[in-house]
């Protein structure tokens, strides 16, 4: 049995351009988690932030609430309140307008945050959806590179 130089060069060039293609793959492969592992550091702080953002907004929202609470009201029958001045204290208002322009500026910073409370949480699932979004076309990609 012989064996023909030619197909052993022609083994050896098959067999490095597959090592090659191997090495070609790994780093590819070690690019893909490098890129993964930066979006989901990023990932992690945004929602980080997010959730203080959350927190502050629900201290803000229920400090707000209790405020709202104290402000003592006054049935007029018709199924209307009015917010009514209570005894002189530090920081309560004197006088009946005084007590109903409080009572509301309470209320406008409680819908306020209210609805900053439901902008973060719009922002924070667009952040997520943007975020698996690219990484997806980051991984398509690479895969596509592979096949």
């Amino acid at each position: 049995m012989t064996t023909d130089p030619q197909d052993f060069s022609q083994w050896i060039q098959e067999i490095q351009a597959l090592k090659q293609q191997v090495a070609d793959l790994k780093r590819d492969r070690d690019a893909a988690y490098q890129v993964s592992d930066k979006w989901q550091r990023h990932y992690t702080q945004e929602t980080q932030q997010h959730r203080k953002n959350v927190e502050a907004l629900q201290v803000t929202i229920a400090q707000l609430q209790q405020q709202v609470a104290t402000v003592p009201t006054m049935d007029l029958g018709d199924g209307a309140e009015v917010a009514i001045a209570p005894a002189q204290q530090d920081g309560q208002p004197d006088t009946l307008p005084e007590a109903l322009e409080q009572c509301q500026q309470l209320r406008s910073q409680l819908n306020q945050a209210i609805a900053a409370l439901e902008k973060e949480r719009q922002d924070h699932e667009a952040t997520r959806l943007n975020l698996t979004t690219a990484l997806g076309d980051a991984i398509e990609v690479l895969g596509n590179r592979g096949g």
